[in-house]
């Protein structure tokens, strides 16, 4: 009898500072793929909404982002995520002065990162707060270093077909 083994399913966090262009890598990658594809949770979230944003907020966008990824297994591959748990845990720094850093670690786990550098040009958005493109690449800057120990690809080009061309070139799997 010849036994088939499913690949494991794989979860992938497109990440980057403000207007970096991770929405739109993470769903065109998620389309590529097959894969599902997982929002940004904060841009629903109330505490965020309302501005009130305190450290239980990061708890629940960490579980809700968690779950949904789970809720991905049943029907797809992979997921590909919109932010992850390092976004979370530099905006908690960023905006309350501590490092957040989950209770659990996320399941189904990261198995990639993507980075994606910022773009030059900005565009107005309620939840962005780095106008001036020397903060953004200081972000930048801290993001690649946070993941220089992590599984990650850097996205490259200066536009969204070239950096997808550019990931899926490289693609580990």
């Amino acid at each position: 009898m010849t036994e088939f083994l499913t690949p494991s399913f794989r979860r992938v966090v497109v990440t980057g500072g403000e207007c970096s262009g991770q929405t739109t890598l993470s769903k065109q990658l998620a389309a590529h793929l097959g894969w599902a594809w997982i929002p940004e949770h904060a841009r629903m979230h109330p505490d965020v909404l309302s501005g009130s944003v305190c450290e239980s907020t990061f708890d629940d966008l960490h579980n809700s982002q968690t779950e949904a990824a789970n809720a991905a297994r049943t029907s797809h591959p992979g997921v590909v995520c919109d932010t992850g748990d390092l976004v979370l845990r530099l905006w908690s720094e960023a905006a309350l002065d501590f490092s957040w850093h989950p209770l659990m670690p996320p399941e189904p786990r990261v198995d990639l990162h993507i980075l994606c550098p910022v773009l030059p040009v900005w565009e107005e958005d309620p939840l962005r707060t780095l106008p001036r493109l020397e903060d953004r690449l200081a972000l930048e800057e801290t993001y690649r270093a946070h993941l220089s120990h992590r599984p990650h690809l850097v996205a490259k080009g200066s536009t969204p077909e070239a950096r997808l061309e550019h990931v899926l070139t490289h693609w580990p799997w």
